[in-house]
């Protein structure tokens, strides 16, 4: 028995001190919601524009083409449910915060809370950004441990990326996601189909995330900041091969918040011409270039509408 017991211990040491190193990885190396919530409680706490939204912001909207001073607190699949915390965590400590721009993708309204984008991104904004978030319950081991939230060969992919750069932030200082030319799909008319499967859940049930965007405009209204919802720019293919009724819908639902609420307005960029296919680096995220331009025309816009 004692035999078994020492071969049962050489098996868990190497286990356990995998676990260890993994865990003390994600709890001290710098990811993009350490370097954001950083960024908001120090160098940008003066901010006076705010990003919330998903990768077409993060990768779609550069605060340095802003005249305001602005943060972008974008991130990869970052729902409205995660918008709406990191507005109510950092709105009071934000106090020069003349706007807010909210981006809504084809997906926003319809998402549910706790979907398969939040499974392990839940954890790291309730531990790395200090969110208060209920869908992750106190009995879920994986609330105390970090290195339990993601598949290892993942977490082994972060830690070769953290070897190479040094953090895993990936983020410019005033939150704009860093991206290059190695990024930039060169046929995009094939990945439409797969992309259009993955963004449609065949939902037109937008109430939950039409209240949540309403309670998100009267807590702004509330502290005199306005609200600018934008729909990015997309690649045409991809955007005339989503559901004409829920698109439609859409624009009803974000249209009528703007015309309801006198702090708010909706600016509609995902048929604008003057995106062209060299603009996007997929079918739906812009590239540098892109992203400069409409970070100029979303400034444009709030410097005439919002002064």
């Amino acid at each position: 028995m004692k035999r078994l017991y020492n071969y049962i211990a050489l098996f868990l040491i190497p286990v356990f001190l995998v676990w260890l190193g993994i865990e003390l990885f994600y709890r001290f190396a710098d990811t993009a919601y350490t370097e954001k919530d950083k960024q908001l409680r120090t160098e940008y706490k003066n901010a006076e524009v705010l990003v919330l939204g998903n990768s077409h912001a993060l990768f779609g909207i550069d605060p340095s083409y802003f005249e305001a001073r602005t943060f972008n607190a974008a991130n990869i699949s970052q729902t409205l449910y995660f918008d709406e915390r990191i507005l109510n965590t950092y709105i009071d400590s934000l106090p020069e915060l003349e706007t807010v721009i909210v981006t809504i993708s084809y997906f926003s309204l319809s998402q549910k809370d706790n979907s398969l984008g939040d499974t392990w991104r839940k954890y790291f904004y309730k531990h790395q950004m200090g969110l208060d978030v209920p869908i992750v319950s106190n009995w879920d081991v994986r609330n105390y441990s970090l290195a339990l939230t993601r598949r290892f060969r993942k977490s082994v992919e972060l830690l070769q990326v953290y070897a190479e750069e040094g953090t895993v932030a990936l983020v410019k200082p005033n939150g704009y996601g860093l991206q290059d030319e190695r990024d930039i799909v060169a046929d995009k008319e094939a990945i439409v189909p797969i992309i259009v499967k993955k963004h449609e859940d065949g939902s037109l049930d937008f109430n939950h995330n039409t209240n949540r965007l309403q309670t998100m405009i009267t807590t702004c209204k509330a502290r005199d900041i306005n609200v600018l919802l934008v729909e990015m720019p997309m690649y045409q293919t991809y955007y005339n091969a989503l559901m004409p009724e829920k698109k439609e819908k859409i624009v009803s639902v974000l249209e009528h918040l703007a015309s309801s609420n006198p702090n708010v307005q909706y600016l509609k960029l995902s048929e604008d011409n003057r995106f062209t296919d060299k603009d996007l680096r997929d079918a739906d995220h812009l590239t540098n270039e892109g992203a400069a331009k409409a970070s100029k025309i979303i400034n444009a816009f709030i410097e005439e509408n919002f002064q």
